[in-house]
């Protein structure tokens, strides 16, 4: 990356004109920023509170391709800053600071004051600086000794920039931070540069299958940082960086437009640069970079640009398994102990709670691991077919039956693992013969007269009461007990503690990455505080259909989720502490947004307008949620001791 590895040239090259400007701009958003922290009594936010290890890892997880796209900028600005006793710090758009690189002499003086990851620099916790402010203003600033509103962050000088998604969001601020004893004059244009690279990156590598137009007034300047990126699907732009807004001299109301309302001959245009004009008359060069078909074939350029294909959302899932929770994880341990004794194993659990998941991470860790994995669904089986289906045949056993005959699916799983899933909708008349053959190890095809030996461990599943159904004479015993030697119930999904790592793990595992989609906070939280009845078949859905069902690039935000996951996540929401419920339930509608600028009642009715739902509450007032609980708890505290 050749705008990269120039990082020392760069920083020779940006004109005064344009450090002017932005230092204009930036005194203005002190000025704002100073006006909205007077009113904020910042007392509660005198000791910043971290993040745990678990969250501050979620929160990757949730900005993974964000730290992917900027991971070149963050390596060489270490090396570039380091000398410079700075640090180059990346944070989300909620203001947490996600990595961090540079001078470890300053690293160890920016702990004292919480610089460094899983702190939140939001403007409403921190007061005005860098990364909060570029945040809020959208803007890049500098803030440097005591133009940061609290005193005890005086002793940085810090210049961020914003980070913008193909769609226009703010996704990430990128950070040079140092001593104020020592004032960088580079410091922002090189941060403003390298954010420039990220969100070109990201629009470089987000979902191949479109098409990039790239263009500029000048050749020199196609292959630049300053090159201007239009993404098209199709004939309409689905993504563009700042650079092509303001060469066409618009906005971000652009999106989702044809390309044809603002450049003319752009379909000519190949791999080579050639001629293009704005609708205003502008002359420009560029260059049309083709997307790949299904199948990754690329298109060739004398051809005009077709639709993008979906692509199905199954090719883009990865092989890795979503991860359990650390509760089935050590059902998991005792599971695997059991399989390579050769005893079978039951899993029970509500539909869609991940027993398939569980019997695959059994497999892989199993002494089972190198043979296959055969998963038979005995509830989706045909009674006239299952007998076959599992048994196998030989050619001619029957008026219809294949002319090679039949393995079936016993003999398949030989030296591996056979799961039999919903186990407890298989034919009475047929169990006493699955019975028979896991008893004995033996499989006798239809047709045949021979007995073919077979070894496999044996997981079964099922959501139904087997002990029920055996008092009901619906289900064998010697069965059921043939198959329980060791049983585990998996919890549903809406019990997990970490529901919120896995929906972030799952998001980038089903394409996050190469669709450069990221979830927002409150997305999240409400996808966190949903009750999930169809647990993990209905998250996988639901997560699919915001990646594949939405326009690349984009920062989901809570508007965006299905209407029923809007409606039904009160059911899962925190509650507020009992002394605040009370007031909560009568209030009326919030009046403020922000938790300083506001008094107590007004707070509870806030949390009473979101349901009780803290998380949410607390990104309306802006605030971090542990913020609002420790809140919540001081005032319940005080309350009790002011009972006679």
């Amino acid at each position: 990356m050749t705008e990269t590895l120039g990082m020392h040239a760069m920083t020779t090259t940006v004109s005064s004109a344009l450090l002017d400007s932005a230092a204009l701009r930036a005194a203005a958003s002190i000025k704002r920023s100073w006006e909205r922290c007077a009113a904020i009594d910042y007392s509660l936010h005198s000791d910043p509170n971290p993040m745990s290890a678990g969250e501050l890892q979620a929160r990757r997880e949730q900005h993974a391709h964000v730290l992917e796209a900027a991971q070149p900028e963050l390596e060489s600005l270490a090396a570039l800053v380091s000398s410079a006793k700075s640090v180059v710090l990346l944070a989300d758009a909620g203001g947490v600071i996600l990595q961090e690189a540079g001078s470890t002499e300053f690293l160890h003086k920016a702990e004292r004051v919480a610089l460094r990851p899983g702190f939140s620099w939001a403007e409403s916790l921190r007061g005005t600086n860098a990364i909060g402010t570029a945040l809020y203003e959208g803007t890049a600033i500098r803030v440097h000794g005591g133009e940061h509103f609290l005193d005890c962050n005086a002793i940085l000088s810090c210049h961020a920039a914003p980070i913008f998604s193909p769609r226009g969001d703010v996704i990430g601020v990128l950070d040079i931070s140092g001593e104020a004893n020592t004032l960088h004059a580079y410091a922002l244009g090189l941060a403003q540069m390298c954010a420039k690279q990220i969100g070109n990156r990201l629009l470089d590598n987000t979902d191949a299958r479109l098409h990039r137009l790239v263009f500029q007034q000048q050749p020199s300047l196609l292959e630049s940082v300053e090159r201007a990126i239009l993404l098209i699907e199709g004939e309409r732009i689905v993504g563009a960086n700042d650079a092509a807004l303001r060469l066409l001299a618009t906005d971000w109301g652009l999106l989702d437009s044809p390309v044809d309302d603002w450049l003319d001959g752009w379909k000519a245009l190949k791999r080579e640069p050639g001629r293009l004009r704005t609708q205003s008359g502008l002359p420009l060069l560029g260059t049309l970079r083709h997307g790949t078909r299904r199948g990754g074939l690329p298109n060739p350029d004398s051809r005009p640009v077709p639709p993008a294909t979906p692509a199905a959302p199954a090719a883009v899932i990865r092989s890795a398994l979503p991860p359990l929770s650390p509760e089935a994880d050590k059902s998991l341990a005792h599971a695997i102990s059991a399989l390579n004794a050769g005893m079978a194993v039951l899993l029970q659990g509500e539909t869609g709670a991940g027993k398939e998941i569980f019997a695959r991470h059994l497999h892989d860790r199993s002494d089972w691991r190198q043979g296959p994995f055969v998963a038979v669904n005995c509830g989706a089986l045909p009674e006239s077919l299952i007998e076959s289906e599992l048994f196998g045949y030989e050619a001619g056993a029957f008026t219809g039956a294949r002319r090679e005959g039949a393995l079936g699916r016993l003999r398949e799983a030989h030296g591996g693992i056979l799961f039999l899933d919903e186990i407890g909708d298989m034919p009475l008349l047929l169990q006493t013969r699955l019975l028979r053959a896991l008893q004995e190890r033996e499989v006798q095809p239809l047709g045949s007269d021979r007995r073919i030996p077979v070894n496999f461990g044996v997981v079964s599943a099922t959501n139904r009461d087997l002990a029920d159904m055996i008092r009901r004479g619906a289900f064998r015993a010697d069965l059921f007990y043939r198959l329980q030697d060791y049983k585990t119930t998996l919890p549903p999904l809406r019990h997990r503690a970490d529901l919120r790592e896995l929906l972030c793990h799952e998001f980038k595992r089903l394409g996050a990455l190469e669709r450069a989609t990221t979830l927002s906070d409150a997305a999240l939280d409400a996808l966190a505080a949903y009750p999930w009845p169809g647990n993990y078949r209905e998250m996988q859905s639901v997560l699919r259909t915001l990646l594949f069902l939405r326009p690349a690039g984009r920062l989901i935000q809570r508007c965006d989720l299905p209407a029923d996951i809007l409606s039904g996540d009160a059911d899962g929401l925190a509650a507020a502490p009992p002394d605040t419920a009370a007031a909560a339930a009568s209030a009326g509608p919030a009046p403020g947004t922000t938790l300083r600028a506001i008094n107590e009642q007004a707070i509870l009715r806030v949390i009473a307008q979101c349901g009780n739902n803290i998380s949410q509450a607390a990104g309306i007032l802006g605030v971090h949620r542990s913020t609002l609980y420790r809140y919540l708890a001081r005032s319940a505290a005080s309350k009790r001791q002011q009972r006679p």
